[in-house]
């Protein structure tokens, strides 16, 4: 069976994907794109192709349209250290790569800039790596709120929140 959405998705990688062209594409075939939407050809063939291409080469970020979808790598990539927090801050989607840290400062920047509530769905399999995505965003969101002069108050809100979301996995 393909790797199919999981969360917000999360895609739990356990096992490997046959390619729609016989596992012999080169990158020259595929277009590596961030976001698979803009793609002329969009199905679930194309769909998983492109996360499985992108997963072997590191990239378990991509999206589709305003979704963020993660492919679990079950290993350490080195892409969550505070330069990569840096990375992020204040950015649009189109001037940095997919990562969770894009969707933790869209929301942040959408309740302190346009004052509009916001929610950050993450959905997968078990072991998918939800709970992990949820302390990445909520790592990000603190980090913005020491980065900001309005911030403390909700960073208090969100180590509040912090026990009732552990208490829930």
């Amino acid at each position: 069976p393909p790797l199919f959405l999981a969360a917000f998705f999360m895609l739990k990688a356990t096992e490997p994907v046959k390619m729609a062209d016989g596992g012999n594409s080169s990158a020259a075939s595929m277009d590596n794109t961030d976001d698979l939407a803009t793609l002329s050809r969009l199905d679930e063939q194309v769909l998983v192709d492109r996360l499985h291409e992108r997963y072997d080469s590191d990239k378990i970020y991509t999206y589709i349209g305003d979704i963020l979808v993660a492919v679990n790598p079950f290993r350490g990539l080195g892409i969550y250290e505070q330069k990569h927090m840096n990375m992020y801050r204040a950015k649009t989607r189109l001037e940095v790569p997919p990562h969770i840290y894009a969707i933790a400062d869209n929301a942040y920047f959408g309740m302190m800039n346009d004052n509009h509530d916001q929610c950050c769905v993450v959905s997968g399999e078990s072991g998918a790596g939800k709970t992990e995505s949820a302390k990445f965003i909520i790592r990000q969101i603190i980090f913005l709120c020491h980065s900001g002069g309005d911030g403390a108050q909700l960073e208090q809100k969100i180590l509040d929140v912090n026990p009732l979301l552990e208490a829930f996995g």
